[in-house]
């Protein structure tokens, strides 16, 4: 288990290995107490002394990265939904990682994303850039035990993991208020994917649909991006309401 661990083998990885359940993975993980350790990434290479405050994970024996001193929120990636290119859901974390901030609390993120607004000093005090699965978020919940952990709507289980390793942090699901309907049309059609401020409606994306060649018919099973958008149909969805 060490030296497959020292691979950088995932619990699935081994399990299959082994032909076990990844559970069963997990609890001889637990049983040696076969935890991950972190490493901070340095861009000077070690050159100057620096301290960028994101960390990635390994399985060695010397650990650089400390619970974060007082009250924190830990932000799960990567959003409640998956719109165009995301931009949308980068900006909901972003408007939730101020409210903590606001209260005084330290943000922590956990994020497989290195172009996330979650990655810039002013929204996040430590960041760990790591896969969105129950092993690597659970292991980063042990180590800083959130007060609150904030996990995207679909990916419950990540909640769940939270909760095993760190009993009394607060999971607060991130909600999706508008789902997504499945649209099946027999022309082309376009899914437009904007933010809106009061004032300006700002275009982040636009995804065209395209046909299944098994129904042949246009339906979000396929789809294009980027797609564009003629600009006179640009200028009356962008128009305020």
């Amino acid at each position: 288990m060490s030296r497959a661990r020292s691979w950088g083998l995932s619990d699935d990885q081994i399990a299959q290995s082994w032909a076990i359940s990844p559970q069963k993975v997990a609890d001889l993980r637990e049983e040696n107490q076969l935890h991950r350790v972190y490493k901070e990434v340095v861009p000077s290479a070690g050159e100057f002394d620096e301290h960028s405050h994101r960390f990635y994970a390994t399985f060695e024996t010397e650990n650089e990265s400390d619970a974060t001193a007082g009250p924190r929120a830990l932000i799960v990636g990567d959003g409640p939904r998956k719109l165009g290119n995301s931009t949308a859901n980068d900006y909901v974390l972003a408007m939730i990682a101020r409210e903590p901030k606001h209260h005084q609390y330290q943000v922590v993120s956990h994020s497989n994303n290195p172009n996330s607004l979650l990655m810039t000093q002013w929204l996040s005090d430590k960041v760990y850039l790591e896969p969105m699965t129950e092993e690597a978020v659970a292991s980063v919940a042990r180590l800083e035990r959130p007060y609150y952990a904030f996990v995207p709507a679909g990916k419950q289980e990540l909640g769940r993991a939270i909760e095993r390793v760190s009993p009394t942090t607060k999971v607060v699901v991130i909600e999706a208020t508008q789902i997504p309907k499945n649209v099946v049309s027999s022309i082309p059609t376009l899914e437009f994917n904007g933010l809106f401020d009061g004032q300006v409606v700002y275009q982040l994306g636009v995804i065209g649909e395209l046909k299944d060649q098994g129904v042949g018919k246009y339906q979000t099973l396929a789809k294009r991006y980027p797609a564009h958008l003629e600009s006179d149909l640009a200028i009356k969805v962008t128009a305020p309401t």
